[in-house]
């Protein structure tokens, strides 16, 4: 059930301006339970074309995994190994009719309608979703990534919780470390959560954006 609820705009804007993208956690600090459940269900709950969620995401808690995964990539390491919880955002590489079959699915059970009302939909999903080039579903799952990526900082910001997205991973490694190899998905970003590092220099730059008249036009 959709509960009315009301955040100023003053809010807002606020936290978005206090985000930075952090260079250096503070690894004594840890995110709140409440907090740590706010950040993976808003990625949950991100939107994604057609509601497909072709995606995963592996909350990489253990240590031995995480200095694996920040030897692949060197220059993330101390983010990967030093923040409070790191999330790795993966897409499933191919969406196939039986896939589009299981969401249909869920949609009728979530909204109690029959399969008959769905079959419009369905057919649409086989065609347009699962129909595609496999090269074209996976640069497409892609991107549905990365919506569920801008969701999670935005909600990140509002609970004044630091992030840091990270396109710099080594997917191949990545996916043998995490168990993906050779399965239906594979590693498209990660994100990293905690709280800011009183040696970080990034947080006290100012912020470098363009003009909105430079960025926001009215048609």
């Amino acid at each position: 059930m959709n509960q009315e609820y009301t955040i100023s705009a003053d809010t807002i804007v606020s936290a978005m301006n206090w985000r930075y993208a952090t260079k250096a956690f503070d690894r004594n600090k840890q995110l709140a339970d409440a907090d740590r459940a706010a950040l993976l269900t808003a990625l949950r709950l991100s939107p994604s074309s057609y509601g497909l969620q072709p995606w995963k995401f592996l909350v990489v808690d253990d240590n031995a995994t995480r200095s694996k995964l920040g030897e692949a990539v060197p220059a993330n390491k101390s983010k990967i190994e030093d923040s409070s919880m790191l999330v790795v955002l993966a897409r499933r590489r191919v969406t196939t009719a039986q896939h589009v079959e299981q969401h249909v699915q869920t949609v009728q059970e979530a909204r109690g309608v029959s399969a008959e009302e769905l079959q419009p939909f369905k057919n649409m999903l086989t065609q347009s979703a699962a129909g595609r080039p496999a090269a074209d579903q996976d640069v497409w799952n892609a991107r549905q990534v990365y919506v569920a990526l801008g969701c999670a900082l935005t909600t990140a910001a509002m609970l004044k919780v630091d992030a840091c997205p990270m396109e710099g991973v080594n997917p191949e490694k990545f996916d043998q470390t995490l168990g993906l190899a050779g399965s239906d998905f594979t590693t498209t970003v990660a994100i990293a959560f905690g709280y800011r590092d009183k040696s970080d220099p990034f947080a006290s730059y100012s912020r470098a954006r363009r003009a909105a008249s430079e960025v926001i036009e009215f048609v």
